[in-house]
């Protein structure tokens, strides 16, 4: 069930959680959900949720091998079932995070999901599954911390490969029926306030890496610099195209043909050109650009200086070529 709007809201973005979304998202999950525990995934990088939940029982997620202090790791907490009070709350904290991320041009999103198993055992067996798919699974970084449990790098494995027909995929297709077996749904709230389901097989749950393709891991290395930019223009636009990280990363390659190389940096020429039809044929862009890194001033802050040089100019026109296309 898609639980968004067709067209940027006046008021967006909004200061509070909207009570009819809230409520949507809440059937929606429950929905989807077996009857049973269920299980909350909860990553706590960048600090924990507030107050910290402490009424139910919660499962510590492995990372001897992902060399990240412990206290910064992910965990699950066990709800009783879809009645649990606290299933609603942590609804209401993944759209919070997300509305004080597009307000802010960052940060973190510490609901990184709904998990259920196929088979009814405890959480730590759940938890330990979890763990093992956080681990980098390319030989030259093995070791290295694949963060699935902050959902916007899930969302960008699983919504990467999708394709529309205006455009192609971002990514290849991840099998994750048979890379999730063992885990009946793990529900994540994407940026966009839909609910996305991924579905293992049933059976023994299995207990080993994600693997990723070349062009996996190439996304994840620029995943900061894909959400900032995502981030920032949601800001004034929501919800996003089914392509924008597609659209996003296209951007970004050009931005380090201008030598930008810091992830914001990169994030706010991105959000500005698809904001702005005419900012990339800014005539003195180069220089500006330059002066920006010559002088280690962020790049946002040159661009919004600069903003009513490209902000009313007409789009360029299409060139010979593109008629051609």
């Amino acid at each position: 069930m898609e639980n968004q709007v067709s067209e940027t809201p006046v008021d967006w973005p909004w200061e509070a959680v909207p009570v009819p979304l809230h409520a949507a998202l809440a059937s929606s999950l429950e929905q989807q959900l077996r009857p049973g525990p269920v299980y909350l995934l909860v990553d706590p990088f960048n600090g924990d949720v507030e107050p910290p939940i402490e009424s139910n029982p919660r499962y510590a997620v492995p990372g001897d091998a992902l060399r990240v202090h412990a206290e910064q790791l992910p965990y699950l907490v066990e709800l009783k079932d879809t009645r649990d009070p606290l299933l609603e709350q942590s609804i209401a904290w993944a759209v919070e995070e997300h509305l004080q991320a597009c307000a802010n041009g960052s940060g973190p999103c510490r609901i990184g999901g709904w998990l259920q198993p196929h088979a009814p055992h405890d959480g730590a067996v759940l938890a330990r599954q979890v763990g093992a798919l956080l681990l980098a699974s390319d030989a030259p970084n093995r070791g290295g911390y694949l963060r699935l449990a902050d959902r916007r790098v899930l969302a960008l494995l699983h919504q990467g490969a999708g394709s529309t027909p205006e455009a192609p995929p971002l990514l290849p297709a991840i099998d994750w029926g048979r890379q999730l077996k063992g885990i009946a749904h793990w529900i994540y709230l994407d940026g966009n306030f839909t609910l996305r389901a991924l579905q293992g097989q049933p059976g023994a749950a299995t207990c080993g890496p994600l693997q990723l393709e070349a062009a996996h891991l190439q996304c994840m290395a620029d995943a900061e610099a894909i959400n900032l930019g995502l981030m920032a223009w949601q800001r004034f636009r929501h919800p996003l195209p089914d392509d924008a990280a597609a659209q996003i990363t296209t951007l970004l390659s050009r931005a380090r043909r201008h030598g930008l190389r810091r992830p914001d940096d990169l994030a706010a020429y991105a959000a500005e050109a698809l904001r702005f039809p005419a900012f990339e044929h800014y005539p003195d862009l180069p220089g500006r650009i330059a002066r920006s890194l010559q002088t280690d001033q962020p790049l946002a802050e040159r661009l919004a200086a600069l903003r009513d040089r490209w902000a009313d100019a007409p789009p360029p026109a299409p060139s010979l070529q593109s008629y051609r296309a």
